[in-house]
């Protein structure tokens, strides 16, 4: 088991070290000592030319994910509740070609999402409805003084509406600058799957839901639907 934050972690851990090539380790540079440059006062004052590099034997300062910082910052304070979900990540499978994906259910199949587009998981609360809102929009939620809109994926993928069963959740999202909800019936594990094993949407899928899966992948032999979450929260496309 682990922590969401820290499973996001891991995997943006994971894609950085696959971007960065290998460098060869240059020995440090003594800087010149820099000029002085006279003052009102009389005093003088070092400065550092703005079209100079200065290279120096420190060690670059550990910039950290925003989101993750966030995240453990929300963790320690318990504002909300940060899930703890089954992590199926450390499977044999090559990091360079695989891909984190938090599975969820929706009435009786499994979806899944890249574990990088998640902000967080927080339990059903109560909702405002918006006048003339789509139906699939269950209405709008104050998150910590940020207003988000929450869509019902059941009917958003036009499944059947009954259901739920005490575990539902509601997985916040980006949705360019700002945040989007989706309300599900289940979280399930977070898995690991190889990129060149995802296969496209199949044939049989037409319109307006083949436009909503980016791909079919497969898990411990059970099929993972991946979302398209732009178009899933596209409001435009009804």
């Amino acid at each position: 088991m682990m922590d969401i934050a820290e499973i996001r972690k891991k995997a943006q851990k994971e894609r950085e070290g696959r971007r960065e090539e290998p460098r060869v380790a240059q020995p440090p540079v003594t800087p010149p000592a820099p000029p002085l440059e006279e003052t009102d006062d009389g005093h003088y004052d070092e400065f550092f030319p703005h079209d100079e590099v200065i290279q120096t034997s420190f060690a670059p300062p550990v910039v950290l994910d925003p989101l993750t910082v966030l995240l453990e910052g929300r963790k320690a304070a318990l504002v909300d509740e940060v899930l703890t979900v089954e992590d199926d990540t450390d499977l044999p499978v090559q990091a360079s070609s695989s891909l984190e994906i938090l599975c969820f259910r929706v009435a009786d199949e499994i979806y899944g999402i890249d574990i990088m587009e998640l902000k967080e998981i927080i339990k059903p609360r109560e909702t405002t409805e918006v006048p003339h809102a789509p139906p699939f929009i269950a209405g709008v939620i104050s998150l910590r003084g940020i207003i988000i809109p929450v869509f019902a994926l059941r009917e958003r993928l036009g499944l059947c509406r009954e259901g739920g069963g005490g575990k539902e959740r509601i997985i916040v999202v980006k949705k360019g600058d700002g945040l989007c909800g989706i309300l599900v019936d289940e979280v399930t594990q977070v898995v690991r799957i190889a990129a060149d094993t995802v296969e496209q949407p199949p044939a049989v899928l037409d319109g307006i839901d083949r436009e909503f899966v980016s791909g079919i992948g497969r898990h411990d032999g059970k099929i993972v639907i991946m979302l398209a979450m732009e178009k899933v929260l596209d409001v435009l496309l009804l």
